[in-house]
């Protein structure tokens, strides 16, 4: 695949690339198998065996005062400040012609922040080789780069080790990480293409390339130059990491898992990236896996509040609810409150719903909708759930809330909020409620049933007939097959109605339609007797 030039706006992590780099490429200045073992093993995140192996060097070749240096750079890179500044010393003590180790010297006070002596030392080791020897050259370049402000300071002296050298890779590294710093993403691949011509065998130049795309978000370009990274050399440790967090980046879920479990199984020191691991496997969905690392990261003291969220959500999906809520408690108690997001309550309030604390599932809903007034669902959540445990005035609340919210309101909303005047006995707001109902929903028979219900309470000896109309609709709407409850209620008011008014044909024959629909209904049976014997008129009396 053909490389694309970049120009990066923003450096991101790749300082810390180059001084991780900085410190294995060092090493290709000594001559010994010790070195070039060490230099592998710091490339593949072995620190701790090369500093084994550097130990035994100076050991075993006292008169090379070069490997105190390298000594040095490795402790850098551990942190060990205090031992690397003796490592320098003794190699100064031993030859202080050897003026890698005052190099060694002022990469220490730069990373001291003493900016003054640190550049005193390096023009000093440059001034001293004449600005003839390559590795001095290199060296000073290397201290520079991990610094963005000293960018220019390196690429200067690498030029002229250029000039000296024009094939030694080591040089086009450094090359790539000056044109890098100074965000110049297209020399920075050019220069990491040449190292990889001249040493094909080198992992090193397709994984900074690699970085380079993943920076500028080329994802396509990082997965080609990092893949190739490990195909050239299978253990190269960091090109994992860098894969790992490519396929996360694209959702790659199995990939990314797979690139980590690799990174994991080669670095040194795999716990700080167990916790990454971790959200790996949880945008995997293998939760169970992911809970195993997560219960082991938020037993820090330094536990953040996104970890506990995360582990809460991760036991959530794996049907672990008790434990999730007993994080997400913690999670709570962590995180700043005015961190807290709208979606922090509404999972936990889902969460509480599913173990029956509906209650306060509800002031966990109420929470997220302050912050986020836009979650109609959340509302409506509230309303569905106030309206089941039959906390009618809340949920008409709730319902009234929602309705105004949404750019037209929903047929349902207006049967739940009629539902719960009626039960309340509001019955003139009911009324009006399913009145909206039929206008929205004028060919399902429901508007009609609970208006011709909320009518009957407005009519309670059924003298006006309030409801009439309206059940005559519900038994033209209603499917018999389904609503045959609906229909025997409609039937079984006219029937009474028209009874009262006199009209008892008619009622009789609203209840004999009662009795098909349901035989055994025993106000139907005694109803159609007592018509039948008005009908007949009265008895003639006896003859005495």
């Amino acid at each position: 695949m053909k490389r694309m030039s970049v120009t990066l706006r923003s450096l991101g992590s790749a300082q810390m690339a180059i001084l991780f780099l900085l410190i294995s490429a060092q090493f290709a200045l000594a001559q010994t198998p010790e070195i070039d073992q060490a230099k592998y093993q710091v490339l593949v995140d072995q620190s701790a065996k090369a500093k084994s192996i550097l130990q035994k060097a100076v050991a075993d070749h006292p008169e090379d005062a070069s490997l105190w240096y390298f000594l040095g750079e490795v402790q850098i890179k551990r942190g060990e400040l205090k031992e690397a500044e003796i490592s320098f010393q003794k190699g100064i003590e031993l030859n202080d012609k050897e003026l890698l180790n005052t190099v060694g010297k002022g990469h220490l006070r730069l990373i001291e922040n003493n900016a003054v002596e640190a550049k005193k030392l390096l023009e000093q080791a440059v001034t001293l080789s004449k600005s003839k020897n390559i590795a001095v050259l290199k060296a000073v370049a290397q201290v520079y780069l991990t610094q963005a402000a000293y960018a220019s300071n390196a690429l200067a002296l690498l030029m002229k080790a250029k000039a000296i050298n024009d094939k030694d890779e080591e040089v086009f590294l450094l090359l790539g990480d000056a044109y890098l710093l100074q965000n110049n993403g297209g020399l920075a691949v050019t220069s990491l293409e040449t190292a990889a011509s001249l040493n094909p065998k080198d992992a090193t130049p397709e994984y900074k390339i690699g970085l380079i795309y993943l920076r500028s978000k080329n994802t396509e370009a990082a997965d080609v130059a990092l893949t190739k990274a490990v195909k050239i050399d299978p253990a190269y440790t960091l090109a994992y990491k860098e894969l790992g967090e490519l396929y996360y980046l694209e959702k790659k879920s199995k990939e990314a898992v797979e690139a980590y479990e690799h990174y994991l199984s080669l670095t040194e020191n795999p716990e700080p990236a167990k916790l990454r691991y971790a959200f790996f496997l949880f945008m995997a969905k293998n939760y169970v896996k992911a809970n195993e690392v997560f219960k082991t990261q938020i037993q820090k003291l330094d536990v953040s509040p996104l970890t506990l969220r995360f582990y809460a959500f991760s036991l959530f999906e794996a049907g672990d609810l008790a434990q999730s809520q007993s994080v997400m408690e913690q999670y709570f108690a962590k995180q700043v409150p005015a961190q807290i997001e709208a979606s922090d309550y509404k999972f936990y309030g889902q969460l509480l719903m599913k173990v029956n604390q509906d209650s306060i599932a509800v002031e966990a809903f109420e929470k997220s909708y302050i912050l986020d007034t836009t979650q109609t669902e959340v509302l409506q959540t509230i309303a569905e759930t106030q309206f089941k445990n039959k906390r009618y005035e809340k949920s008409i609340n709730a319902y009234s809330r929602l309705m105004k919210k949404r750019a037209k309101p929903l047929s349902a909303d207006h049967f739940k909020i009629g539902q719960g005047y009626y039960i309340t006995k509001q019955f003139g707001k009911a009324d009006t409620t399913f009145q909206k109902l039929i206008e929205l929903q004028p060919n399902i028979s429901v508007g009609y049933l609970w208006t011709a219900r909320t009518k009957s309470q407005l009519d309670p000896d059924s003298e006006k007939g309030l409801a009439k109309p309206y059940y005559e609709k519900v038994i033209e709407k209603a499917n018999p097959e389904k609503e045959k409850n609906n229909l025997i209620e409609a039937y079984s008011y006219l029937g009474y109605y028209l009874y009262l008014k006199g009209d008892l044909q008619t009622a009789l024959t609203n209840w004999e339609k009662v009795s098909a629909l349901d035989p055994t209904n025993e106000q139907a049976k005694e109803a159609i007797r007592a018509i039948k014997e008005a009908l007949k008129g009265p008895k003639p009396p006896k003859q005495k």
